[in-house]
């Protein structure tokens, strides 16, 4: 019963368009609400996540806000003895319910409530746009007590807003965060005309080093239809090609010389590939799920693997072409797609994070020849680094198994023995 209940709910939320549909929808939440208190924590959150990702927006957000203020007015006045209080409030901030917003900031900001309400907290925030949630997110970006995924979360919530001080914000905390965060601080920041300036210039004035954009990264900027942008980034780094290049076949043959004159060790190599790779690569059931999983895949040989790191571009899997798509309010999102239909595109960005566009938000989408994984990694690590990451890939096991074997044609010395 509760499984209908449930399943119900969700086909009448996604097919409600007449002020009967509305109806119906409300009059099943309410019953469930008096009967059910698991079945209607689910149905709330399902409703939540419609709104949040625009399928339930307009007239139909705004009509089902209305029927059903009455019955979330007594879950807010029970307070923290209804179990569906934390789910009603995180709905009632989604549609811009601005006493529940506040409510909802406090729990974003409290270290004591639990990582996975906190999140959500955020999700709710960003997507109703509420603006004095960004100076909350400004404060927990910069306290060394804020726990890495709540950053990480603030960082991805901050795309949605069309604000001047996100760039402000980020930058100034750039120093602050971890190395894990900073790739997804300086992606964030190329995601709109403003920041992407912003950005440049801190980069201009030699606050960041320029190779805090990766090639791809550049690409995008290049693409944009904002000509001051596009001559900034000229101005810094010249010509960049959009092609495929043969000088990535002399790479290859430079690294192949390379890794036969040195060793090194599997560990540091983990760690490296958590560091670089993992962010959108599975490797031994770790790291994130966005380009291909290389347990089996792509490491059919050394030769294979080092085609596969230094030229991402070579052969690109149907289901692994990027997509770029710009907002209708000027962002650009790039990332695998995940789902396309008539309600939403969800792109699978850097990260493993899933970023939803509502169909009627997307403005352009554009298919990129080139791979997602950026060109230029040997300008990115040490020699010693690199010796350290192929040590690590060239084994078919973790290096912790005494049965993992290097694959064919590594290197005979490339693998250091303890």
């Amino acid at each position: 019963m509760k499984l209908i209940l449930a399943t119900t709910f969700l086909c009448l939320v996604t097919s409600a368009t007449s002020a009967e549909d509305v109806e119906s929808v409300v009059t099943l939440l309410e019953f469930v609400i008096d009967v059910d208190e698991e079945t209607a924590a689910k149905c709330l959150a399902t409703l939540r996540d419609r709104v949040q990702s625009g399928e339930v927006n307009g007239e139909q957000r705004d009509a089902i806000r209305r029927q059903l203020d009455a019955k979330l007015q007594e879950v807010f006045v029970a307070g923290r003895t209804s179990p569906l209080y934390i789910d009603s409030l995180l709905l009632a901030t989604s549609w811009g319910d601005k006493e529940a917003a506040k409510r909802t900031s406090a729990i974003v900001g409290n270290s004591v409530e639990k990582q996975t309400s906190r999140i959500a907290a955020i999700d709710a925030l960003a997507a109703a746009r509420d603006l004095d949630f960004l100076q909350t997110a400004n404060s927990l970006l910069r306290s060394s007590k804020t726990p890495e995924v709540v950053r990480s979360r603030l960082l991805g919530a901050m795309g949605r807003y069309d604000s001047p001080d996100v760039a402000n914000f980020v930058l100034s905390c750039y120093d602050d965060l971890s190395s894990d965060l900073q790739p997804q601080a300086i992606e964030l920041l190329t995601q709109r005309a403003a920041w992407s300036r912003s950005l440049l210039e801190a980069i201009g004035r030699q606050e960041l080093p320029t190779n805090v954009l990766n090639v791809n990264q550049v690409r995008t900027l290049l693409s944009s239809s904002d000509k001051e942008l596009v001559a900034l980034v000229t101005s810094q780094w010249g010509a960049v090609r959009t092609e495929r290049s043969p000088e990535r076949e002399g790479i290859i043959r430079q690294m192949h010389d390379q890794l036969r004159q040195v060793s090194g060790d599997a560990y540091r190599g983990r760690e490296v590939f958590n560091r670089v790779c993992g962010q959108c690569h599975k490797i031994y059931g770790e790291g994130q799920d966005v380009g291909p999983e290389i347990t089996r895949n792509g490491r059919g040989s050394f030769e294979h693997l080092l085609s596969n790191v230094f030229d991402p571009s070579l052969v690109i899997g149907a289901s692994y072409q990027a997509r770029s798509v710009i907002t209708a309010d000027g962002r650009i999102l790039t990332g695998l797609l995940a789902e396309d239909n008539e309600q939403r595109i969800v792109l699978k960005i850097q990260g493993g994070k899933l970023e939803i566009v509502p169909r009627e938000d997307v403005e352009e989408i554009a298919i990129s020849k080139l791979s997602l994984m950026p060109e230029g990694l040997e300008k990115q690590l040490t020699v010693n680094q690199l010796a350290d990451l192929f040590a690590f890939l060239s084994l078919d096991q973790p290096p912790e198994n005494p049965e993992a074997t290097p694959i064919a044609g590594t290197p005979e010395g490339l693998i250091s023995r303890p």
